[in-house]
């Protein structure tokens, strides 16, 4: 059985051979006749015994899985040959099937977890319920014109004794 191709243009090719005649000015033709009625005629060239014939894709003229007779015609000084024939099928060249096997339903519940970045704080020293930012503590120190470290540590004592 031989294919032909929707999706892809390809060439019928043959070797011919005559007896007592001359190729030259010979024809010949490709036929193929679908199941449903839908006849095409392809020209092609015998050149030096080899039978070329283009077969365009057949997108919009066939569909898949068509099924048919075909037939080479050849006509050698002005007599008609039907030197071969087939069965034919139609299909396509490149394809992609997709089968789904099973669709499952999900038993959970979609969630959404949702992270919040922790933020650092600044560093506290307690004491009891008083807490004290110790940078905010340094920088009021430093404002009051305390800028040892000695008399920075003095200062949050006494703060914090009190």
């Amino acid at each position: 059985m031989y294919k032909l191709y929707l999706d892809k243009p390809e060439s019928f090719e043959c070797d011919v051979a005559v007896k007592n005649a001359s190729l030259k000015g010979s024809v010949a033709r490709l036929v193929v006749e679908s199941a449903d009625g839908v006849n095409l005629v392809f020209n092609g060239k015998i050149d030096g015994g080899k039978c070329v014939v283009p077969v365009r894709r057949l997108k919009g003229l066939l569909d898949e899985n068509v099924r048919g007779n075909m037939f080479l015609e050849v006509i050698v000084e002005d007599t008609y040959f039907k030197p071969w024939t087939s069965d034919f099928v139609v299909e396509e060249h490149t394809s992609v099937k997709v089968k789904i096997s099973e669709q499952k339903e999900s038993s959970t519940k979609p969630s959404v977890q949702v992270r919040v970045p922790v933020k650092e704080t600044p560093a506290t020293i307690k004491k009891g319920k008083v807490e004290i930012p110790i940078k905010e503590a340094i920088e009021i120190c430093r404002k009051a014109g305390i800028t040892h470290k000695k008399d920075i540590l003095k200062v949050l004592r006494e703060y914090l004794l009190k």
